[in-house]
């Protein structure tokens, strides 16, 4: 176990064998925590996962959070590529994941976990010459792959995410149109661009055929014959 102030947060790193023990032990240090937590544990327990337990803790005790904050650089070795949402099953309301993974290759989830079909966003080598903070952060030349999920009923996540290399690295991009009606004056652009007099032919055509509906005669109205 280890803890420490990372500016205005609380750190901890945590292990345990009990999922009881581990929630008691989390509130009893102030870190606010839903319902049903130790259910929602008990499958990193019995793996033997260690825990990174975060809060906000600013040393006046006073200060609200808010503005800009330094990121906080999580690490920890694993023979496999896993992203953890066993604990997003909790959340009331539905999830949206937004996943960036920096690999030798393009990667994607073994599965849906109980969520909508992942999406890519964006696949492609970013280049190892430098400039700009992304090469920097990744550290030569990687794949960076971009994936989106939706989890309408968070109830249903069963497992984490687990990545693997896909079959090829083919690149994607996501192309987003966005259609627009230009004017000039309140007057749509492609009435500008036909000829004059065929402008004022189509206008002319186009009151002649109203006036010609509005002028259709109205039938007669003939009154029923008396009742015998």
């Amino acid at each position: 176990m280890g803890r420490e102030h990372l500016g205005p947060f609380d750190v901890a790193r945590l292990t345990a064998t009990d999922p009881d023990a581990l929630a008691d032990w989390l509130d009893e240090n102030g870190f606010q925590l839903p319902g049903r937590l130790d259910t929602a544990l008990r499958p990193y327990v019995d793996k033997g996962w260690e825990y990174v337990a975060i809060r906000h803790a600013p040393a006046d005790g006073d200060s609200v959070l808010g503005g800009a904050l330094d990121p906080l650089h999580l690490t920890f070795a694993s023979d496999r590529l896993v992203y953890p949402m066993r604990l997003s099953k909790l959340a009331r309301t539905e999830q949206h994941l937004r996943l960036y993974v920096l690999a030798a290759h393009r990667m994607e989830p073994r599965s849906a976990i109980g969520g909508d079909t992942p999406e890519v966003t964006y696949a492609g080598r970013i280049p190892a010459k430098p400039g700009g903070p992304l090469p920097e952060f990744a550290g030569g030349e990687r794949y960076l792959t971009a994936l989106t999920q939706d989890f309408p009923q968070p109830s249903r996540i069963y497992d984490d995410h687990e990545l693997r290399r896909t079959a090829s690295d083919a690149t994607h991009r996501t192309v987003v149109w966005d259609d627009e009606l230009l004017t000039a004056g309140g007057v749509p652009v492609w009435l500008l661009t036909v000829p004059l007099p065929l402008a004022l032919l189509l206008t002319v055509a186009a009151v002649l055929r109203f006036r010609r509906r509005s002028r259709r005669p109205v039938p007669p109205v003939h009154a029923p014959p008396p009742l015998g």
